[in-house]
């Protein structure tokens, strides 16, 4: 389970890094190159989103339930991204509300992975320890993404038109990060239903561990 999050954070990384980093371009491309408050507008309502979303995740106290709203909401932000390119594509959304959208669906996705996901993960399992290393592990992971992207950007051979790349990048996240996130999803399921009918699980060693904990610091 824990591979396939990293992998779909890996994914989330790089698109963000794409988005961010080379915004002016895509704008320009997009024909809003002259129009700096663009970069306001399609991006304000981006953090509210993701200000609520957060909100809601944390209002939400018993572990084994919050894993699986996040897994939801993270599986919601890559079906927006997908869905929102296709529209744009479509015709059916302007450049602004596609921007809004996809940057909607790629932070909602995103930001689990920066908050909270992995801490719910290590009380759900009532294993004494630390979200620390799962989050050095992800962010590391994660940011050699960006390394590449960096590198194939400034030393490939290959000379991509921005939003070309940036759509085809947006269908192959959206894609991948469905199936990684839905198989952890599969896995997180298994394993609730895995649990005793009285909430505990056995361990290896015989010793009974609590099923579906509710986290102290969300009461």
């Amino acid at each position: 389970m824990l591979a396939a999050l990293v992998a779909a954070y890996v994914l989330l990384t790089a698109f963000r890094d794409l988005r961010d980093n080379f915004a002016a371009e895509i704008w320009q491309a997009l024909g809003y190159g002259d129009a700096a408050s663009v970069f306001t507008a399609s991006e304000g309502p981006v953090a509210v989103l993701s200000l609520v979303a957060m909100g809601v995740l944390i209002a939400v106290k018993n572990n084994g339930r919050a894993l699986l709203f996040m897994h939801g909401v993270i599986l919601a932000g890559f079906a927006i991204l997908g869905a929102s390119t296709l529209a744009f594509q479509q015709g059916l959304l302007s450049p602004i509300a596609w921007m809004i959208a996809a940057g909607g669906g790629l932070y909602l996705a995103y930001t689990p992975f920066n908050a909270m996901l992995f801490d719910r993960m290590i009380a759900y399992s009532g294993t004494i320890a630390t979200a620390g290393f799962l989050i050095y592990v992800a962010d590391a992971t994660g940011y050699l993404g960006s390394v590449v992207l960096l590198l194939f950007r400034n030393f490939g051979a290959v000379d991509l038109p921005w939003l070309p790349f940036f759509v085809a990048a947006a269908y192959a996240t959206s894609a991948a990060g469905l199936v990684f996130v839905s198989g952890a999803a599969i896995l997180l399921l298994r394993v609730r239903k895995d649990r005793s009918p009285s909430g505990q699980t056995t361990s290896r060693d015989g010793a009974a561990a609590p099923a579906d904990r509710t986290d102290p610091k969300t009461t």
